[in-house]
């Protein structure tokens, strides 16, 4: 037997047992997979409080009212209770909701719809949720360009018993229930998520 026919003989076998384990490890991981249990069903929302069935799509709030936290009114909470007066499904502080709002346009005054999101600034609740919006006027140095459409609207047009459109509370930013003692940092209207775990907290001492 030649030397080139002894290595194509060792070649070979080494090729046949790369195959045989790159067959065995296929086959393992295919068992596993069968075995293993099949991954809950995908809620409603981002991150939904376990056991809690939040609404599909949009659903009816009426403003029950509307407060000023601060002297100068630049910051107003509104409470919002849902039409239907059934219970709310609760959420992870720090969560938002996300409204669909029709708006006046500036050049025709014809309605266009304006998606946006506001942090919810009080600890889940049954009968209502809390929004803390801040008014944007347009920035100090450039007068020209528009102010916050979105928070303007609701600082001048919604008004104690008008209807919004409100999707269920969403959002990857919550508390960690296991994680004690807790740090809450948060500049400017970004305290709003902060109040909302901070007041979870205190309820659950």
């Amino acid at each position: 037997m030649t030397t080139g026919t002894l290595a194509l003989l060792i070649l070979a076998a080494i090729a046949l047992q790369v195959l045989m384990a790159a067959g065995l490890g296929l086959y393992r991981r295919r068992r596993q997979v069968a075995l293993e249990p099949s991954p809950p069903a995908v809620q409603a929302t981002d991150n939904p409080v376990p056991g809690t069935h939040a609404w599909e799509g949009l659903r009816n709030f009426v403003v029950e009212r509307r407060v000023f936290e601060d002297t100068q009114q630049t910051v107003c909470s509104f409470y919002l209770r849902p039409e239907d007066g059934q219970p709310l499904p609760p959420f992870q502080p720090g969560q938002y909701l996300t409204f669909e709002l029709a708006i006046p346009a500036a050049a025709d005054n014809t309605l266009e719809k304006v998606v946006r999101c506001y942090s919810l600034s009080e600890r889940p609740r049954e009968d209502y949720y809390r929004v803390s919006i801040k008014r944007v006027p347009a920035p100090p140095d450039r007068p020209e360009l528009p102010s916050g459409r979105s928070s303007n609207y609701f600082h001048d047009h919604v008004q104690a018993g008008d209807r919004l459109q409100v999707r269920a509370p969403a959002g990857h930013f919550y508390l960690d229930d296991g994680t004690q003692p807790i740090v809450l940092i948060g500049g400017g209207i970004g305290i709003t998520p902060m109040l909302s775990i901070l007041n979870s907290v205190l309820e659950t001492g």
